[in-house]
């Protein structure tokens, strides 16, 4: 190593480290004044938020997957048939680039739109399960709300794959060159497969803001499990489950990092 390169280094370390340092020592600051306002917090929080977020889920969660789905369901119909429209438009007029990306960049949205109604369509199925009967007195009610919950995920979980489903095959009839089918166990691999190097470089620069999302999003939840431990008695169950996910992504990217290198 050079001198030149030595000291360019040296420098550049320098530079990051005051902003290192001013970063924890607010840090340290904020944990401090938690710390001595924990039992304040806790007389303020500890019952009312809990209590205050039962009662919105257990009024909203019956219907929520059931109305979420029928509007992402609307959504796509009128995304999908603008899409099919301007396709065509394009193949008569020898295809316009501009007007291609457009379509894909408006198909891949309505893609995010489900995969996000999907999972939101879990979290009301599991918090349908924790919480039935939905604290009513009325028998009856009780089983119409557990049977508009039931009907909602079914309907989230089959409207997001045929959604996809026909977006994927649409997607197919603009590039030729993509394959694979979604109800593929192996889907992912043969997409990717089959995608060319540009394709490939964006799909592999929103897996790296994935990860660093995801890893930024695991520091925030340890911070809140470590306050919800003494305000709202979360035991350690919770931080364990973030620090699992949290190693999970970070042991298969860097697995992933050191199989390219070798590869090169």
């Amino acid at each position: 190593m050079s001198n030149n390169r030595a000291s360019e280094i040296k420098k550049e370390d320098k530079k990051a480290f005051k902003g290192f340092i001013i970063i924890t020592m607010v840090s340290a600051f904020i944990g401090f004044l938690f710390g001595l306002g924990s039992s304040r917090l806790k007389e303020l929080f500890g019952e009312n938020i809990p209590k205050l977020f039962m009662n919105i889920l257990s009024a909203i969660t019956p219907f929520a997957s059931l109305v979420l789905s029928l509007i992402v369901i609307a959504i796509y119909i009128y995304v999908y048939n603008k899409s099919i429209k301007e396709y065509e438009e394009c193949i008569e007029e020898e295809e316009n680039d501009y007007a291609i990306d457009k379509i894909e960049r408006n198909l891949s949205i309505v893609i995010s739109i489900t995969t996000i109604n999907n999972i939101i369509g879990f979290f009301f199925l599991g918090i349908g399960g924790m919480i039935l009967p939905f604290n009513d007195d009325n028998g009856n009610l009780s089983i119409i709300k557990g049977i508009c919950s039931f009907l909602g995920f079914i309907l989230c979980t089959v409207s997001t794959i045929l959604i996809q489903k026909n977006i994927v095959n649409l997607e197919k009839r603009i590039n030729p060159l993509l394959k694979g089918s979604i109800y593929d166990v192996k889907f992912a691999e043969k997409w990717i497969d089959s995608c060319d190097e540009a394709i490939k470089l964006g799909i592999f620069k929103s897996s790296y803001k994935a990860y660093k999302a995801v890893s930024l999003t695991c520091v925030i939840l340890w911070i809140f499990c470590i306050i919800g431990y003494d305000i709202w008695g979360f035991g350690i169950m919770p931080m364990v489950i973030v620090i699992v996910i949290w190693l999970v992504q970070t042991i298969a990217y860097s697995n992933e990092a050191i199989k390219s290198n070798i590869r090169k």
